[in-house]
């Protein structure tokens, strides 16, 4: 099991900072949101809320691997993903539109994700290197 470093689910789970999904089509097509709705409620996985991801979804059912970037000024990291479920109904649908109600939102489920890998892409030196 891989888990995301402290400091990345820090960032993961802020709201001021910018949060993109990355997914890729059969064909390689690549595909890339910003989605404030991303957050890692345990250091082995990723959500995010299924809200204006028409494309993103379709991508995912045809290739499970997707990333997702967590950007604060210079910090940067990659969260590299298989796709695990999609929720529904339940608490974790209901807490995600909790939180995005604020915004006038509203997720029609929740797609959950495993991490595969944690990669620093800061703009410093440690660019590219391997965290978990």
């Amino acid at each position: 099991m891989v888990v995301i470093p402290t400091n990345v689910m820090a960032l993961l789970n802020a709201h001021d900072t910018v949060k993109l999904l990355i997914t890729s089509s059969k064909d390689g097509q690549p595909h890339a949101i910003p989605a404030g709705s991303i957050a890692a409620p345990t250091a082995d996985t990723v959500i995010i809320g299924e809200i204006l991801t028409k494309q993103s979804v379709k991508n995912i059912a045809e290739n499970k691997k997707a990333a997702f970037v967590v950007i604060k000024g210079m910090e940067a990291y990659e969260i590299n993903v298989v796709a695990k479920e999609k929720v529904t109904s339940g608490p974790m649908l209901d807490g995600m539109n909790k939180a995005m109600a604020a915004m006038h939102l509203h997720a029609n489920a929740v797609l959950t994700f495993a991490v595969e890998s944690v990669y620093n892409q800061s703009a410093s030196p440690a660019a590219g290197q391997k965290l978990a």
